[in-house]
């Protein structure tokens, strides 16, 4: 087995990606505890935190994978990179945007419908699994059979497109989101260090809204 490039070899949109799929991975754990203790205990005030969080977690890993399909896996496709990672890459999409939908939807129940945060925490583990699966293939994928034509400049056209297509609160999301999974040799992969130390206490304040203690794990 080829071994991974270490983190500070990666490009710099390479390095964002990997805090990128990091977060979503330890966010959706938390969803799955927190959902699971609302079940068993309801609170109508957290209930509602998770739900309006699980509404931008949502937005980002469809916007996440949008780019990918809009722009990333397209480039690379003129550049001519192999056919076979970048179907694997979107049949795997595909399968997780249904999946992303179903789960959405439930989420969107909570503190209307009693049975919700049981139906949604059944739903989030699978898609935690099934969401941590597709990271390590892409991963694997960028640093293998598409890093022939993967470049610097592949990299800057793909975070211009997401910058552009992006919500604008994200503008503030982001950066402090990604900062909160780096560890201290990936700084360099949390764009705009400055508005991520701003917006830190901002987006722990919606943490520990939706997840309670578990909001530091």
């Amino acid at each position: 087995m080829t071994a991974q490039p270490s983190f500070a070899s990666l490009a710099s949109g390479h390095r964002t990606m990997l805090l990128a799929h990091r977060a979503m991975v330890r966010d959706l754990d938390r969803v799955a505890r927190t959902a699971e203790g609302l079940a068993a205990a309801p609170d109508a005030e957290r209930a509602e935190a998770l739900r309006a969080y699980i509404e931008k977690l949502s937005q980002i890993i469809e916007h996440h994978h949008e780019g990918e399909d809009e722009f990333l896996w397209p480039s690379l496709r003129r550049l001519g990179a192999d056919e076979a990672a970048l179907t694997l890459m979107t049949t795997e999409h595909d399968e997780l945007a249904k999946n992303l939908r179903h789960w959405h939807e439930t989420a969107r129940g909570l503190g209307a419908d009693p049975s919700a945060a049981a139906e949604l925490a059944r739903l989030t583990h699978p898609l935690r699994d099934e969401l941590a699966r597709h990271a390590a293939d892409e991963e694997r994928e960028l640093s293998g059979r598409l890093a022939p034509v993967l470049d610097e400049k592949v990299w800057k056209g793909f975070a211009a497109h997401m910058r552009k297509t992006a919500p604008s609160w994200t503008l503030k999301f982001m950066p402090a989101w990604l900062s909160s999974v780096a560890g201290p040799d990936e700084r360099s992969g949390v764009p705009a260090p400055p508005v991520a130390a701003l917006f830190k206490g901002w987006l722990e304040k919606r943490q520990r809204a939706a997840f309670g203690d578990d909001h530091r794990s």
